[in-house]
C-alpha cells in the first residue's frame, strides 16, 4: 500500500522516519520502574517501527522505562515514555512510546511500510 494514499495518520511520517499506522493492537505495557509499579491490557491507537501511541486510564511519567508485549504473540520490546498528553483531564492520556531499538516488524503488520 502506498502510504500517502492511506489516512492522514498512514501518510505522517516522524521525525525519525518511519510511517505511523493506526492500528489497534492489544498489548500489556508494564513499568520497569521499580519506583512505580504499574501494568495493563490496552491497544495501541498509532504504531511505527520506533514505538507506539497508546491511551492510558494513569499518567506515566515521561522517560519511564516500560516494556510493550503484543498479546497474540508474547513478543516484547523495551520502550520508554516520551510522550504524555492529558485527553480527558485526571482521566486519561495519550501516552507516546518509544523502542529502545527500533523494530522491523514488530506489529507483525501484513505488509509493512518500506520504511520499517
Amino acid at each position: 500500500m502506498n502510504p500517502s494514499k492511506g489516512t492522514a495518520l498512514e501518510g505522517f511520517r516522524n521525525a525519525r522516519g518511519s510511517t505511523r499506522l493506526s492500528r489497534r493492537i492489544p498489548i500489556v505495557i508494564t513499568s520497569l520502574d521499580p519506583a512505580h509499579n504499574f501494568s495493563g491490557k490496552y491497544e495501541t491507537a498509532v504504531v511505527s517501527a520506533h514505538g507506539c501511541g497508546v491511551v492510558l486510564p494513569e499518567r506515566l511519567k515521561e522517560g519511564t522505562p516500560v516494556a510493550v508485549e503484543l498479546i497474540s504473540s508474547g513478543r516484547s520490546m523495551s520502550a520508554r515514555i516520551v510522550l504524555a498528553i492529558t485527553i480527558v483531564d485526571g482521566a486519561s492520556w495519550l501516552l507516546g512510546l518509544e523502542f529502545d531499538i527500533p523494530a522491523n516488524n514488530f506489529w507483525e503488520i501484513e505488509n509493512p511500510p518500506a520504511d520499517w
